[in-house]
């Protein structure tokens, strides 16, 4: 599979709200400290790549943001892609980032015997700005990941998996309350997984 035109599910909703909330509800990943930029060529990237899902949900206040996911069933494939498609300057930006982070990086590489190579979704990054903004009136994260779950599932993967910061103790709870369960602790950060019915 290689790219595709982009989703048209995301004709409706900007890029720069979907980098906007991203950068609200994720503000400490390497990706938000690169800048707006950098989130608005990444998830235009995963718009492209026929393996993905870019799942966005406008809040009917705008000040309120909204709700996203994007997710995988390739995930090795779409992590090539992405990295291909990114402006050289984008891609530089955000490896500097990257390499101030590095326990991201090191734990991915060591889960790569853990992660099975077929017939999996991979949780890229999810948010729901009503997590971080009081009485915010957006789609909550659970809505988001069972849709981006189902879409998974239809394309005949048997199970979800996310990671996610040792520290992250809001989206470590979050994910055992819809299912999933911890698979390895390395170097700060947690892999997880759900089985798919």
């Amino acid at each position: 599979m290689a790219s595709q035109p982009p989703d048209p599910r995301l004709e409706h909703a900007e890029l720069t709200e979907i980098a906007r909330a991203h950068r609200l509800c994720l503000p400490d990943t390497a990706s938000s400290r690169a800048g707006l930029d950098v989130l608005e060529a990444l998830y235009a990237a995963l718009a492209r790549d026929a393996g993905a899902r870019v799942i966005w949900h406008a809040a009917r206040d705008p000040a309120h943001h909204g709700s996203f996911a994007a997710g995988t069933v390739r995930y090795r494939e779409t992590e090539a892609h992405t990295r291909r498609s990114l402006p050289r300057p984008l891609w530089a930006r955000l490896a500097v980032r990257v390499a101030t982070m590095p326990g991201h990086v090191l734990a991915r590489r060591r889960w790569e015997s853990a992660i099975p190579r077929q017939r999996v979704g991979y949780v890229l990054t999810l948010g729901a700005a009503r997590a971080v903004i009081a009485n915010a009136d957006t789609m909550p994260g659970s809505v988001v990941l069972q849709e981006l779950e189902a879409w998974f599932l239809a394309r005949g993967a048997l199970a979800s998996w996310v990671d996610t910061e040792l520290s992250n103790e809001r989206a470590r709870a979050f994910y055992a309350r819809t299912g999933y369960q911890e698979v390895s602790r390395d170097y700060g950060q947690v892999l997880l997984q759900k089985p798919l019915r």
